[in-house]
């Protein structure tokens, strides 16, 4: 079964397949792909490229602007994430509080520092690595930090939890101007800041690679992060 989002809306598949119980992975397509993982009709599994789970899964949109779908039936066992009517219920209101909360942090891969614990410390911290220390869930983190943020508690940095990543040569680079700075030593972030093409310029290099097929630990949330702040655009820029 496959289709465009625009005859059947997401909310209209998801209860087909929880309906008619059927057993497989619905592969979400569009600008953020993720996929869905149904056993007899209840959600086990969901997420971005490698980054699974209820988390990752609510933020992921419920009703995308566009895309394609695709569901393909195949054996799968697990335990539901939750059951399908909370899960659906949860997964709308978590997905609209990132729609809030991600306009003033951006993405959780952001560095904030200030007065909170956890962002008082040297350089500040992203909101993941605040939530992984924590041992918070992220939306409340993100939330958290939005509230300090808009009350001048929390400044946001330039810096983002993906700059450590730290790409090896490869032909999957292509010509890209940056393939020539991969040198599977320097990380992204010096890249950005000591090659002249900028922080914009390798987060869509980034994004573009993903999407193209590069594959690493951790490139579902980086993708995820990747694709909130290019929606963003201009507004990431951290005020003079």
């Amino acid at each position: 079964m496959r289709g465009l989002l625009s005859d059947l809306p997401l909310l209209g598949l998801l209860e087909l397949v929880h309906e008619s119980r059927q057993t497989g992975v619905l592969s979400v397509g569009g600008e953020l792909p993720y996929t869905v993982t149904f056993s007899q009709g209840e959600v086990v599994a969901g997420g971005v490229l490698d980054w699974l789970g209820l988390e990752a899964l609510q933020t992921c949109p419920l009703s995308p602007q566009g895309g394609d779908f695709e569901f393909e039936s195949r054996s799968i066992a697990g335990r539901p994430l939750q059951a399908y009517g909370p899960l659906l219920s949860e997964w709308a209101r978590v997905s609209d509080e990132w729609a809030r909360v991600s306009r003033t942090v951006g993405s959780p891969s952001r560095v904030f520092r200030g007065e909170l614990p956890l962002f008082s410390e040297g350089e500040g911290r992203s909101v993941r690595a605040a939530a992984r220390r924590s041992n918070r869930p992220l939306i409340d983190v993100a939330a958290e930090v939005a509230q300090a943020t808009q009350a001048g508690r929390l400044e946001a940095t330039d810096d983002y939890a993906w700059f450590a990543l730290v790409l090896k040569p490869s032909p999957a680079h292509g010509k890209h101007p940056i393939s020539a700075f991969l040198d599977g030593q320097r990380n992204l972030g010096e890249i950005a800041r000591r090659s002249g093409l900028g922080v914009g310029e390798v987060r869509r290099y980034l994004l573009g690679a993903i999407r193209r097929g590069l594959r690493f630990s951790g490139s579902g949330w980086v993708m995820r992060d990747l694709v909130w702040e290019e929606q963003l655009g201009s507004q990431l820029q951290k005020p003079a």
